[in-house]
């Protein structure tokens, strides 16, 4: 059995922080392996052979199936609580932290292969993702960070 204890952790803190309604963490659901939801937005992960896949859900409703997919459950851990951290801290008041990473381009310690207009998959020593932009300039400076690490980088200023 995976062991989702720590991104569940971290979804109840990040939705919280962004005062979302009635946040929880089923693993009984019959489409993904776990679902992070809430009335305001909730994320259905996937998995198969060879990735872990992000579904949205928006507060209509409406759904959009592979948002992002990634080679491992650590990685989606990373790209989750980055995605979860920056609503809140919009939410809150913070600083964004995106646009700087963004601004740097790709990280050079990363391969990328544009897929099609918009998409790019990046290859680094921590494993494979697939993702759109801005998402793929960002966290192609994340992948190589431990959990840790960019917990640190998200509670930055916040109280």
């Amino acid at each position: 059995m995976t062991d989702f204890s720590r991104i569940s952790a971290s979804w109840l803190e990040w939705s919280h922080r962004a005062r979302m309604l009635n946040p929880n963490v089923s693993l009984e659901c019959d489409d993904c392996e776990i679902a992070f939801t809430s009335g305001d937005f909730s994320i259905h992960l996937r998995h198969d052979a060879d990735w872990w896949t992000v579904d949205t859900i928006d507060d209509r409703g409406q759904r959009r199936n592979d948002t992002a997919k990634l080679s491992s459950l650590e990685l989606a851990e990373k790209y989750l609580m980055w995605i979860w951290s920056s609503l809140a801290r919009g939410v809150i008041g913070a600083p964004p932290l995106g646009p700087q990473l963004y601004s740097a381009g790709f990280s050079p310690d990363v391969t990328v292969t544009p897929i099609k207009a918009g998409i790019a998959e990046l290859l680094s020593p921590s494993g494979k993702a697939i993702l759109m932009e801005p998402y793929a300039t960002i966290f192609s400076h994340l992948m190589s960070k431990s959990v840790d690490e960019i917990g640190r980088m998200i509670r930055a200023g916040i109280a």
